[in-house]
């Protein structure tokens, strides 16, 4: 699966000053501050405002109208996350939409490369945070127009196509498919349509370090409707059970008994999938195959509870005990 993104939109810097001056900006110092994900170029105009440019492709525009839509929704249900304070679509100064934000003070958590048990207490903040959307937005009105995210494509049928590509062996993807099947029953099981982030990964948390805290969720251009437990993919496994009883402080997950099941499935969905982007230099961790797929097996070397510990891998079609 070739991972080739297209380039940024090349942007002036009289574009850039005419933009900060729609905006009641002008004359602030712009700087382009380091990307923390793919989507979109991100700049600082001031002290306290954040401009997003998204890439020059239907995708990521489609993300930028997304967050239109999903930014003033959160926050009107209580989500810490930065107010959108303009979305531009005129394309009078530049070839696609861009969005102006408020500033959130901080760092991305994934900039401290720290451990999840390190980072608990931020994971458990955040499921509280991300419940206050699923329970508090209603899928209505333009939230009804987002995408509809689903855990395809199926992991199993891609199996094959792992082997046939060189990925895995014949013996890695029956043993894969063995614990897949396992799962199947609770992951594929109807649940209610929510309001999701949908990109749920360390480089959209802003936390301040010393001491380290939460402080919000920022990029919603991945928001879609869909299972409650696909907003737990994008991060270490390992961070999984303290984001879980986050949330369930906060609400118990539509068809909170496979909660778990239907998150394992994601993950190592989404590692099957990505594994033919190979090395990724330069991606976050969440883009990266091979350490999803090896976070998943690492958190089965010690699952937390006995809850987890049943979801475990399987040997020879049973289930491997501790």
């Amino acid at each position: 699966m070739p991972f080739t993104l297209p380039d940024h939109v090349d942007v002036s810097p009289k574009t850039l000053q005419e933009i900060a001056e729609r905006h009641g900006l002008g004359g602030v110092c712009i700087e382009r501050l380091p990307e923390t994900g793919i989507f979109n170029a991100i700049y600082r105009l001031g002290d306290g405002t954040i401009l997003r440019i998204p890439r020059n492709h239907p995708t990521f525009i489609q993300a930028a109208r997304n967050e239109a839509v999903a930014v003033p929704a959160a926050v009107a249900a209580g989500v810490r996350t930065p107010h959108l304070l303009a979305f531009d679509d005129s394309l009078d100064l530049l070839p696609v939409p861009y969005t102006v934000y408020e500033r959130v003070p901080g760092r991305p958590l994934e900039a401290l490369n720290l451990d999840p048990a390190d980072a608990a207490e931020v994971w458990r903040e955040h499921g509280r945070n991300l419940a206050l959307a699923h329970l508090g937005v209603p899928v209505a009105g333009g939230i009804a127009t987002l995408p509809v995210k689903r855990p395809d494509p199926d992991p199993c049928g891609l199996l094959a196509e792992r082997v046939a590509e060189g990925w895995l062996s014949p013996l890695d993807a029956r043993w894969l498919a063995d614990w897949l099947d396992r799962l199947a029953p609770a992951a594929l099981a109807p649940t209610p349509t929510r309001f999701l982030h949908g990109d749920t990964q360390a480089t959209n948390l802003m936390v301040t370090p010393g001491p380290l805290r939460y402080q919000a969720v920022i990029d919603w251009g991945s928001a879609a409707v869909g299972d409650v437990a696909l907003d737990f993919a994008g991060l270490p496994l390992r961070a999984v059970p303290s984001m879980l009883a986050g949330h369930r402080e906060a609400t118990p997950l539509d068809g909170d008994a496979t909660a778990e099941a239907r998150i394992l499935w994601r993950h190592l969905q989404l590692a099957i999938w990505t594994l033919p982007r190979g090395a990724s230099p330069g991606l976050s961790w969440a883009e990266r195959p091979l350490p999803m797929l090896l976070e998943v097996l690492r958190f089965f070397l010690e699952p937390p509870d006995d809850r987890w510990h049943a979801l475990g891998p399987v040997k020879g079609g049973q289930h491997v005990e501790a």
